[in-house]
């Protein structure tokens, strides 16, 4: 007869990292996520706030999800080394929320020239890498949340290239939790710069915020939609990650812009994303969620593996915007002009033509 053979027991160390692992997700999902949900709630149940719309999408809870995925009781690289960003992030959503009781009861409405050129060197000097202006389209609003006004500042923030040629690593999901949290800070110090100037704001934190951001840049004319579901911008490609500030001011410039919509034609031809996504979560036909959105991107095979594997980001590190000049791109594709207008005039079929299409408000 055969030799049964045990699988090996795990160590000491091991069996108390695990608990250890567990505390603090309990800690995470106790004290972080579950307050941070009630605060969203206590906006959303107000009627002059801004509500999701019949086919808002329903937000994919990043935070509340990572702590719920199974198997995560074992070593987690990089992770104590992220729990700094993480607790900040935690407490700087909970300020956006509770600073908005600081808004003046009488908020202006209106901004000149010169109060937003004040603004915009305000916004450079504390690390914006680029901003828009767009209104909000309630489509764009999570199903179950809201925001405080319809106007919005967006706001992107460059993540760190050579710590991004890495992904998946510990030390990329590291910086893209790092860029979160400085983006986030940033964006309250926006909303309160505001507040200081007799406007109404509130900050939209850009880990788990209250609107789908990247549709909402494209609408700012920051970039547009790339098949991964992420902005691509001229100046970074996918490299950003995207906030925004909510404000009383009505009569922000309008920066939409359809320059960019090459980026689709574009990715059409490349699904470099698609090909080396390890879970086959992009697709090339787009998947039609019950809200009526589409998308390529299907977060039930997405999320898993982002969450098991440092944040993955594979298909940041992959895009040609993030590895190319974007200009040099632009020629390139330029040259292939008669390609390009006969895949605008009569796409493939199942190609996903919401991709190039700007977001329906």
């Amino acid at each position: 007869m055969g030799q049964t053979i045990e699988a090996p027991q795990p160590g000491f160390a091991t069996r108390a990292l695990a608990g250890t692992i567990r505390r603090v997700k309990r800690v995470l999902l106790y004290f972080i996520v579950q307050p941070t949900l009630r605060l969203e709630e206590g906006l959303a149940a107000r009627p002059d706030v801004v509500h999701a719309g019949p086919q808002s999408p329903r937000r994919i809870e990043i935070v509340a999800r990572s702590v719920e995925v199974e198997g995560l009781h074992r070593p987690v690289p990089g992770f104590p080394r992220s729990m700094p960003s993480i607790l900040s992030c935690a407490r700087n959503t909970t300020a956006s929320f509770k600073e908005i009781d600081d808004n003046p009861a009488d908020p202006l409405a209106s901004m000149d020239d010169d109060a937003r050129s004040e603004l915009e060197a305000f916004m450079r000097s504390v690390g914006v890498d680029t901003f828009g202006y767009t209104s909000v389209p309630r489509n764009l609003v999570f199903e179950g949340k809201a925001v405080l006004h319809s106007n919005a500042i967006v706001l992107t923030m460059e993540m760190d290239r050579k710590r991004m040629d890495t992904s998946p690593s510990p030390d990329s999901a590291v910086m893209v939790m790092e860029t979160y949290d400085r983006l986030g800070i940033i964006a309250n110090r926006i909303a309160r710069y505001l507040r200081e100037h007799g406007y109404s704001a509130q900050a939209g934190h850009p880990l788990d915020g209250l609107t789908l951001y990247p549709p909402l840049a494209q609408a700012a004319g920051l970039g547009w939609l790339g098949m991964h579901g992420l902005l691509i911008t001229p100046e970074f490609g996918p490299r950003v990650r995207v906030a925004a500030v909510f404000t009383s001011i009505e009569d922000l410039p309008d920066t939409a812009t359809d320059e960019h919509a090459w980026i689709a034609d574009f990715c059409r031809e490349c699904v470099k994303c698609v090909r080396q996504c390890p879970p086959d979560a992009i697709r090339t036909e787009p998947i039609r969620f019950e809200s009526g959105r589409v998308s390529c991107v299907d977060p039930e095979r997405c999320l898993p593996y982002f969450v098991r594997n440092n944040g993955c980001s594979i298909c940041i590190a992959v895009c040609p915007f993030h590895q190319r000049d974007y200009t040099w791109l632009q020629q390139r594709w330029a040259r292939h002009g008669e390609r390009a207008a006969k895949l605008r005039a009569d796409p493939p079929q199942g190609f996903p033509e919401h991709l190039r299409k700007p977001p329906v408000a």
